[in-house]
Formats: C-alpha cells, sequence, structure tokens
C-alpha cells in the first residue's frame, strides 16, 4: 500500500474554490445570453444533466464572447483545479513541475512581474490568482453587458407599446385633464392657450409613464415573453393575414387554432 502523504488541504480548498466560482460565473453569463431564467435549468443548474464548465467555456468561445487568451486562461485553470482535486501529488504549485509541465510553464509565463524576486512558489500561486482575476473579470463583465442588454430591450418592448397605443394614453390624458385639471397660475382672471398646452402636456406625461409601467408589470421574464427569438407558424400566418400577403381563405386554420 502506497504511503499517504501531506495533502495541503489548505491550498487545495482555495484552489477549487476559485475555480468553481469560474463555473458558478460561466453558467450565469449564459444565462444572461441565452436568456434563460428558470432555477431549475437542466443544462445551466447543479444536476447530473448540467453542461460541464468545459462544455461551457467552448461555448463562450464558440460564440466570441472570450477570445483565445481568456479561453486559453480557463483550460488551464480547470487543468489546475483537476490536478488539486483528483491527484495526492498535487499538494504546491511547484509540484506541477514533476506532475505536469506545460501547467507550470504557463504559471511560470503568466506570472506577475512583481513577483519575479520571490520563491517559486509565491510566483506561481501569485500567478493562478491573476489568472483567476482576469477570466474572473471577463465572465462578469458578459455577463453585465447581456443583462444590459435585457434592460434595453425591455425599455424598448414598453416603447413600442407606447407608440402602437397612443391614441389610448391621449384619451387617458384627456379624462386625467377633465376630472382632475392642474391649478394653473391665473392673471388677471385669464388662462392662456400656453397654460392649457402645458397643463395637458404633464398630463401626458403622466398618462404614458402609467402605461409604460402597466406594460413592464405585465412581463413575466422567467417565460420569456419579451425575448423570443422565433416567430411560431401561428404567429406567421396570422401576420400575413394582417398584412394581405395571403387571403383568409388560404390559411390552414389547423395551423394557427
Amino acid at each position: 500500500m502506497e504511503k499517504w502523504g501531506p495533502q495541503n488541504m489548505t491550498l487545495r480548498s482555495a484552489v477549487i474554490s476559485k475555480v468553481l466560482r469560474l463555473e458558478q460565473t460561466s453558467s450565469s453569463a449564459l444565462r444572461a445570453v441565452w436568456r434563460i431564467f428558470k432555477p431549475n435549468s437542466k443544462t445551466l443548474g447543479n444536476n447530473s444533466s448540467a453542461l460541464s464548465f468545459k462544455a461551457k467555456i467552448d461555448i463562450l468561445y464558440d460564440l466570441e464572447e472570450l477570445d483565445v487568451t481568456n479561453y486559453n486562461h480557463l483550460i488551464k485553470l480547470m487543468e489546475i483545479r483537476n490536478q488539486f482535486a483528483h491527484n495526492p501529488n498535487a499538494i504546491s504549485f511547484s509540484s506541477f513541475e514533476e506532475i505536469n509541465k506545460d501547467v507550470f510553464k504557463y504559471l511560470l509565463k503568466h506570472r506577475p512581474q512583481e513577483l519575479e524576486k520571490e520563491d517559486i512558489e509565491k510566483q506561481l500561486e501569485g500567478s493562478f490568482n491573476e489568472l483567476f482575476k482576469i477570466v474572473a473579470g471577463n465572465l462578469v463583465v458578459i455577463e453585465i453587458e447581456y443583462g444590459n442588454g435585457i434592460i434595453k430591450q425591455l425599455r424598448q418592448h414598453a416603447n413600442d407599446a407606447v407608440v402602437e397605443n397612443l391614441d389610448q394614453i391621449w384619451e387617458k390624458a384627456v379624462d386625467m385633464m377633465k376630472s382632475k385639471p392642474m391649478p394653473v397660475y391665473r392673471f388677471l382672471g385669464i388662462i392662456n392657450d400656453e397654460d392649457q398646452l402645458s397643463s395637458f402636456y404633464n398630463y401626458f406625461q403622466i398618462a404614458m409613464l402609467e402605461f409604460r409601467s402597466s406594460q413592464l408589470a405585465k412581463v413575466d421574464i422567467s417565460k420569456g415573453e419579451v425575448f423570443k427569438t422565433k416567430e411560431n407558424m401561428r404567429e406567421h400566418l396570422a401576420r400575413l393575414r394582417k398584412e394581405g400577403k395571403i387571403p383568409d381563405d388560404e390559411i390552414d386554420t389547423k395551423l394557427i387554432n
């Protein structure tokens, strides 16, 4: 029986924990890219059917969200994690000189310049931490950018609804002005047209904001109501009928009912 040696669990735990955080962040980035909001996702959740960390990174690379440099950094960090998780001889970063020379050379190549005079273990650990910060930052940026895209599309959705319902908003503003007129400063008992226009403009702004809020409140992001990227056949035929491109009697009712 091979003799059990020291495990350096403090270092192992730190490495595994950091790379686990990277996998978690890669899932969050893909959720934002793909707009998957359900908590029990089969591909991006934590069950046995979920994509591997490598698969997630490959997809982000194919989508050109990760450049080749960050992709290579992540691959090496995964290799380091695997060694610390499964190889009993991985007790330090220096041990990679024996157990995986490619990783050892990679860490040495990317060590921070300010650590070049430190001992080799500090140099390699500093390199690992630096690579972690770089790729973690890039993954977070992907999530933020696509999150901002979702917000932008929500605003566009609300704006489109406003444009399509201007008559309704206008009528509500008129009703508001009739029922609850704003105080208008009078000078010598005269109310001029500019005062009336200004009052109506304020009511119109209120009516429009209320309408926008009501539209956003109806959105169930978890169902992808705003972010569908496809038009199913029923929607397609209904749109063609509305646009007058096909007569009603040519529509197969089985497809649209």
